[in-house]
């Protein structure tokens, strides 16, 4: 093998391994920026209204409940829901401390813990439960309020039998 050949293998083997230093400092994808999560209602109401977005609240009870809380890490899990919750603005609350306390009796002391998307004018709840809620159940409410305006409202469950009934008569 001759000098040059052999310089020219040294160096195409420089720039692939520039090339590969390079290519493996580019952040992933699954290395995203978590969304602004708030611990407080009134700070998270503020900057949900001045970034017209609609407000992800949690209400957790105490941690020494015989309840699971709902963590915004279990929330986040996924990149789908990691996405889709960059149109939220997020609050966690823990009802548990004075000002968790003052928040529940907003939302009128619900079955805890409790979820609620306000729309993103801040003017109504557009959706609320207190059910378990799993993967994709998450990706389905996200999806759907990600763009919650006032005249978006929840969706009416026609699981009810007597609901069913009266709506016949």
């Amino acid at each position: 093998m001759s000098f040059g050949f052999a310089l020219l293998l040294f160096a195409q083997a420089a720039v692939s391994d520039k090339f590969v230093a390079a290519t493996n400092n580019t952040p992933s994808a699954e290395a995203q920026v978590a969304p602004t999560s708030y611990d407080n209602y009134t700070k998270a109401y503020r900057a949900a209204k001045q970034a017209k977005k609609p407000m992800l609240v949690i209400l957790n009870p105490a941690k020494g409940a015989k309840v699971a809380l709902i963590s915004l890490d279990d929330v986040q899990k996924t990149r789908v829901r990691r996405d889709l919750l960059q149109n939220y603005v997020v609050t966690v609350i823990d009802t548990s401390t004075t000002h968790g306390k003052k928040v529940n009796e907003l939302f009128g002391s619900p079955q805890l813990p409790h979820v609620t998307i306000i729309d993103n004018e801040q003017a109504f709840q557009v959706y609320q439960t207190s059910e378990s809620l799993y993967g994709q159940m998450w990706d389905n409410i996200l999806t759907s309020f990600q763009n919650a305006q006032p005249v978006t409202r929840m969706p009416v469950q026609n699981s009810c039998p007597y609901c069913q009934q009266f709506r016949q008569q």
